[in-house]
């Protein structure tokens, strides 16, 4: 079936706010716009706009007439929403013989949870928990969602296999290591707590020998595996292999990710993060060829927090954030093991409740004056995706935070209807979602960096 108009656009249009503009931080924190400001307006793709404020402009005048100086540079970053669903069914048979049973309409429509006598105790009690719980997956996503997250197996080891639970859109996290990474955010913008001790990066060393030629040798990380043509000899064949596949590994797998190099025939794997775990294997195809295993070092994850590491990592925080970062309305939002540990340095000088503020209406710790929110949540997470980096700490004005959505009350909005062919209850909710930050200098972090 054709269709009677048709249209092409290259590119895509790009929404863009004409009235919108997202100014460079200075000392007026009236200026900066944007959140865990929750954007519920952005239906694909939206450009945001930021202005470079120009300085060093007011000049002394020593003669007639107008020189003009300074200029404004105008950059752009763009938040794409990505599509999010909640979607499942129910059968009323299941609760035969249950107390749920007696919920349920007539004998001959003991499938249809939907017409109930009253009081509706079904949807009074389902309907809240697919809401709430719709919320609790949002902010987790909202903080730990990555693309390359992958399930991990009983070991907590990548499978190779991108975990859909995760990899809806980019958090917060993966935003803050990826930029450290890079040095997008400077790596002195992220303070490490101390520990008892520092824990071991996982290792491996992988050296190829080679009788007669191969015809390929390949290597295996994480389940995934990077294979190269044999190429004169075992040196030659694996600068070969580390020039097509490093990008691509040293991509994969966030903070269980790990870096490769080489030195001569022989190439070493090592996680990005101490206690963080690989897997790996290695063989050759045809010939009379293979890879020696050395220089092995197991993962060992970090220990606790030292004495007083929070009080220290908090205090380095601010001593490094810009000044004008106190006019932002800067909070400190923090693991709950950080908070366990400052909460010990308060109680053994007595100044639990000193530290106590008015934020929002709440009385809410605080460091310096400035607010500490505490994400128990975080910890649950952590540790379900195998406890790497564990202790976190973000400093950031919350209008420096964006979280974009396409509906003010989509995340809540559950659509329930019942379909009598199947005799199922069907149950669904619909957004869309992104995170971004706007402005690298005003972000300082905690127990984030990694290689």
């Amino acid at each position: 079936m054709s269709n009677i108009f048709t249209q092409s656009v290259s590119p895509p249009f790009t929404k863009q706010s004409l009235s919108e503009f997202f100014i460079d931080p200075m000392f007026m924190g009236e200026d900066i716009r944007g959140a865990i400001t929750v954007r519920t307006d952005i239906k694909g793709t939206e450009r945001l706009n930021k202005i470079s404020r120009p300085s060093m402009i007011t000049k002394p005048k020593t003669a007639p007439g107008f020189t003009p100086g300074g200029g404004f540079a105008l950059t752009h970053q763009d938040i794409t929403v990505k599509p999010m669903a909640i979607e499942f069914e129910q059968n009323g048979r299941e609760f035969w013989g249950s107390v749920v049973e007696q919920m349920l309409a007539s004998g001959y429509k003991e499938d249809d949870v939907e017409n109930m006598k009253n009081p509706d105790i079904w949807n009074k009690i389902i309907l809240p928990v697919i809401a709430q719980a719709g919320q609790q997956d949002l902010i987790r996503q909202m903080w730990f969602a990555d693309m390359q997250q992958n399930v991990l197996d009983n070991s907590k080891v990548p499978t190779g296999i991108i975990d859909e639970n995760y990899s809806g859109y980019t958090g917060f996290f993966s935003h803050f290591i990826n930029a450290l990474r890079t040095g997008v955010i400077p790596t002195a913008q992220n303070i490490a707590p101390a520990v008892a001790s520092a824990g071991t990066k996982q290792s491996i060393g992988l050296t190829l020998s080679v009788t007669s030629a191969p015809t390929s040798a390949f290597i295996t990380i994480n389940d995934q595996t990077f294979s190269e043509d044999y190429d004169t000899n075992a040196t030659t064949t694996l600068t070969n292999w580390l020039a097509s596949h490093k990008a691509t590994i040293e991509s994969l797998w966030g903070a269980h990710g790990v870096t490769v190099l080489r030195a001569s025939a022989k190439i070493t794997i090592t996680a990005k993060v101490a206690g963080a775990k690989f897997s790996f294997a290695h063989g050759t195809v045809g010939g009379t060829a293979s890879f020696g295993e050395s220089s092995a070092v197991a993962a060992v994850a970090p220990g606790a927090l030292s004495t007083d590491s929070t009080d220290s990592t908090l205090e380095q925080m601010i001593d490094i954030m810009p000044a004008e970062m106190l006019e932002l309305n800067p909070v400190f939002t923090i693991s709950r093991s950080m908070w366990r540990n400052l909460l010990k340095t308060w109680k053994a000088l007595g100044t639990e409740m000193a530290n106590m503020i008015q934020f929002k209406g709440v009385q809410t710790p605080s460091y310096e004056g400035i607010p500490i929110l505490i994400r128990p949540d975080w910890d649950l997470w952590i540790a379900a995706l195998g406890g790497v980096l564990p202790n976190r700490a973000v400093l950031a004005p919350q209008k420096n935070l964006l979280f974009g959505t396409d509906g003010l009350l989509d995340s809540e909005d559950v659509e329930s209807w019942y379909n009598q062919d199947l005799q199922l209850r069907r149950y669904r909710v619909q957004y869309k979602a992104q995170t971004a930050y706007l402005h690298k200098e005003l972000i300082v972090t905690a127990g984030l960096s990694i290689a």
